[in-house]
């Protein structure tokens, strides 16, 4: 075996707990969006559901369809809250942003409104599911390569917020090169949620489990080029109904997708 797969297989090996099955098993939202942008031109960005590590992207008259009434919106420090207008296609959810102000800008989408599920034969008993996913880009203007990030965005209910920055102020360009470290944080309701259970899913297929610290801190080394999703889960333990169907439980899933890629044109 090549020598760089068994490192990466020694680095991303597959977790064996429940929890982690029971994680990598479970559908969740995911955004794809270019990590860098000309601030004149307009950006595509898609919403797909599904399973990123096993290459699956729910379809429309399938169970993309329990995702209806999702929303996206795009935050900068420097404007009001944008929405993005999404519209269903065969396997996504589909936007254009005409336009961004130079900086990071942050793409944040919701889904509040999926169908309660009885996952009594699963062991978790009948919940609410919420789902949230975001993903950040650079923005940037001729002649011109700044951040301009006014200190971390502000969480969802569930958040995952990267850390590391990742600007190469060289190229101008919004990337974590492979062997580089990546570190994020994890929220509910604004605080940081420690001792808790993060996937990280690669884009060839492997998982890697990680855990927070106390301050809901958890870093890991991507080895590969490509869009990496993180993956986080929180039940909250509040009854309620929703649609004339009772719940015991929110479960709460969120993620974050980064881009990996090389710091040199040509590097594989």
């Amino acid at each position: 075996m090549h020598q760089s797969i068994r490192n990466g297989i020694s680095l991303l090996g597959l977790a064996v707990s429940i929890t982690f099955v029971q994680l990598a098993g479970a559908h969740f939202a995911w955004i794809e969006a270019e990590a860098t942008a000309p601030s004149s031109a307009g950006q595509s960005v898609q919403v797909y559901f599904g399973e990123y590590s096993e290459f699956l992207r729910e379809e429309q008259g399938g169970r993309l369809d329990a995702m209806e009434g999702i929303s996206m919106n795009v935050r900068h420090p420097k404007q009001p809250v944008s929405e993005v207008a999404l519209a269903k296609e065969v396997n996504r959810f589909a936007g254009k942003l005409t336009g961004c102000l130079p900086g990071r800008n942050e793409l944040v989408a919701e889904q509040r409104d999926a169908p309660v599920q009885d996952l009594r034969s699963h062991d978790m008993g009948v919940v609410k599911p919420m789902y949230y996913a975001r993903a950040s880009f650079i923005c940037l203007e001729d002649g011109r390569v700044s951040e301009q990030e006014k200190g971390a965005p502000a969480p969802m209910e569930l958040d995952i917020i990267p850390l590391s920055r990742g600007m190469n102020l060289a190229t101008g360009r919004m990337v974590h090169p492979p062997g580089s470290e990546v570190v994020v944080k994890a929220f509910f309701k604004g605080q940081g949620l420690p001792a808790t259970q993060l996937i990280v899913h690669s884009p060839i297929g492997w998982d890697k489990e990680l855990h927070t610290g106390a301050d809901g801190v958890a870093t890991f080394t991507p080895l590969w080029p490509g869009r990496y999703v993180l993956e986080l889960v929180h039940v909250e333990k509040v009854g309620g109904e929703f649609r004339g169907k009772p719940y015991e439980a929110l479960r709460h899933r969120s993620t974050l997708s980064i881009q990996v890629v090389p710091d040199h044109a040509g590097e594989k």
